[in-house]
């Protein structure tokens, strides 16, 4: 939901602590009768690395798909995304930094730095090879950091709302803006215009329990968080050449009445990656895949199992 020095990272002597909460979908007095069904369980926990306690969510078995949110979300976003998916495959999901559970990131927090850690933290979750991940807007420039850092391990990059360019001044202006609002105290006045916004012209009253989760992530993140997020997110990486030199399949969904980012401009760079397919929505803002969840999730459940 879009509109320092560098950091150094040490991985060795990492420091795990986990916090473990199992969610079953049997009753517990069946699984207890039927110990195969721990496979239908979810675990959610806390692991911290190089400084970052990041909350974790994992769900299913098979392939692995990682499911990156975008800034004033969380894990909560792709409840149903991940539901879905989960059926046939591994399911990670995390907080990003600032985020839903996860604690604030440190000083100079970048996207390129993150995507060790990132790396580090599917080490620790014993997710070997390669991985499919899905970002959502900001989700989207970690997961094309990651992408860059680490190529060997990518199966395929789903890019929801997510601009492949670093950001231009324009953007970095009202950036800026928002950042000085919320050093004024105003989160709340920024987060009631910014959020409905977010949807297709008429959407948010047909949405209105989506519109009420979408308001609660935003409200979990921190003010420290919210600023480096922006820190962030101004000083990105064009990934653009990136991609068109790349080999695994890249899959880009763009909503057509998007007012965060101009859809003209992700379709113009997408067509401009030769493993790219896109799916553009004619009814969707920057949240298509709550806007038309059923469309996205058909498409990009087609797109994994084709790999």
């Amino acid at each position: 939901m879009e509109k320092g020095f560098s950091l150094s990272i040490t991985l060795q002597n990492v420091n795990v602590r986990t916090i473990y909460k199992f969610s079953f979908r049997v009753a517990s007095h069946v699984l207890d009768s039927h110990p195969e069904t721990a496979l239908n369980r979810s675990m959610e926990q806390i692991i911290e690395l190089s400084g970052y306690p990041i909350n974790t969510k994992v769900e299913g078995e098979g392939p692995p798909v990682l499911l990156l949110h975008s800034y004033w979300g969380s894990l909560l976003l792709f409840d149903e995304m991940a539901g879905e998916l989960s059926k046939t495959r591994k399911v990670i999901r995390i907080d990003l930094p600032g985020h839903g559970n996860s604690a604030t990131p440190p000083p100079g927090y970048r996207f390129d730095s993150f995507a060790v850690v990132l790396n580090e933290l599917l080490q620790r979750l014993n997710i070997a090879g390669k991985i499919s991940i899905i970002g959502h807007s900001m989700g989207g420039y970690v997961a094309m950091a990651f992408a860059e850092r680490f190529p060997e391990r990518m199966e395929s990059l789903i890019l929801m709302h997510s601009p492949v360019r670093r950001a231009d001044d324009q953007s970095i202006k009202s950036r800026n803006r928002e950042a000085d609002l919320l050093r004024k105290g105003k989160k709340e006045l920024l987060l009631q215009v910014t959020v409905p916004s977010n949807f297709a012209p008429g959407q948010d009253g047909n949405m209105a329990k989506t519109l009420a989760m979408v308001m609660q992530t935003s409200k979990q993140v921190t003010l420290d968080g919210a600023l480096r997020s922006i820190e962030a997110m101004n000083h990105r990486n064009n990934y653009l050449k990136f991609l068109q030199n790349q080999t695994f399949p890249v899959f880009i969904i763009v909503g057509k009445h998007d007012k965060v980012y101009d859809a003209e401009g992700q379709l113009e760079d997408g067509f401009k990656i030769p493993c790219a397919e896109i799916l553009f929505l004619e009814h969707s803002g920057h949240m298509g895949f709550l806007e038309e969840s059923i469309k996205v999730l058909s498409r990009l459940k087609q797109f994994l199992d084709q790999i």
